[in-house]
């Protein structure tokens, strides 16, 4: 329903108290796709006042930014008084197609946060109208656009466990990951970071899943290509399990021809997020923007390393 929603609305009109990485990208995503078609009014009610992340801040910069020119929309921040709600509205015209309201952040709504079990009530005709209408008066009442608001200079720290809260992931405990790294072996593969413009670390970049749909990629969707005479590549099975160098533990495979798709299996955005998390929080990668080679020379990493260990199991680590 939420993409057939994207794709026949004329305005999605937001109210939430938070945001992510990924669901601004996606966002943005959303609107390109829609093509001038699509009017987005998102208020932000909680990070102005308890803080951004730095690669947040500038994130939303830039959807703003992005709005602004080519006229179709604006983002809204919340300065006096905090807001926690999540409420959202697909108008088309002056008909309302749905409005949603409950427990779902925008991350959730936007399918870019991870399986958690959400309870939404869905409205429509009237009752939609009315919910948007709300959304409107909250904006309008609590709301600033971002461009007259003081430019923020002192933001919070940045997410550091990346993977907390991923489904299909297992965090270690310090002693587990010491005893694991003891028995590294010296069999080990280095996948280099590949920079094409719609693959690789770029997939978000890429086709939809569905051609001429709404059928996003994930910002933190990756697979990465193992070139056939690639120096060790024989060692990593079909399925296995990394534990990473921060203690997360989860499963990757390859699939694909020749099994030359290497990926996080279940979720592509775990791998992903591991990845260019870590590149956002060195300053090395804006949210939205492509993974290129000076992305790489920033960031001081080229390769990811798998290294064998007794028990079969995978040290993932960047090089």
């Amino acid at each position: 329903m939420y993409n057939s929603l994207v794709e026949s609305s004329s305005n999605l009109n937001i109210a939430t108290g938070y945001i992510t990485n990924d669901s601004i990208a996606a966002l943005k995503q959303i609107v390109e796709f829609r093509d001038g078609a699509l009017n987005l009014s998102l208020f932000i009610g909680m990070n102005y006042l308890e803080g951004f992340t730095k690669p947040q801040y500038y994130a939303v910069k830039d959807l703003n930014e992005f709005l602004a020119y080519n006229h179709v929309g604006n983002v809204y921040l919340s300065p006096q008084a905090l807001y926690h709600g999540k409420m959202y509205s697909f108008m088309n015209g002056t008909k309302c197609l749905a409005s949603f309201v409950g427990s779902s952040n925008l991350g959730s709504f936007v399918g870019t946060s991870q399986n958690f079990i959400e309870a939404d009530i869905l409205l429509q005709d009237n009752e939609g109208n009315e919910i948007n209408n709300y959304i409107n008066r909250i904006t309008s009442s609590l709301g600033q656009k971002f461009e007259e608001l003081p430019v923020l200079k002192e933001f919070k720290d940045n997410e550091i466990d990346l993977l907390d809260g991923y489904s299909y992931v297992k965090k270690i405990s310090k002693l587990e990951l010491q005893n694991l790294l003891s028995t590294v072996t010296n069999n080990y593969v280095d996948v280099p970071l590949k920079t094409e413009a719609k693959s690789n670390l770029n997939t978000y970049f890429g086709k939809g899943k569905v051609k001429g749909r709404y059928s996003p990629r994930g910002w933190y969707e990756v697979e990465l290509i193992i070139s056939l005479n690639l120096k060790g590549r024989d060692i990593l099975p079909l399925n296995f399990t990394v534990v990473t160098t921060d203690g997360y533990e989860f499963e990757c495979s390859r699939q694909g021809d020749y099994d030359k798709n290497l990926r996080s299996s279940y979720d592509l955005k775990i791998l992903g997020r591991w990845i260019k998390g870590q590149m956002e929080n060195s300053g090395a990668l804006e949210v939205g923007t492509p993974v290129t080679e000076n992305t790489l020379r920033l960031f001081g990493k080229t390769s990811l390393r798998f290294t064998k260990t007794t028990s079969g199991k995978f040290i993932l680590s960047l090089k």
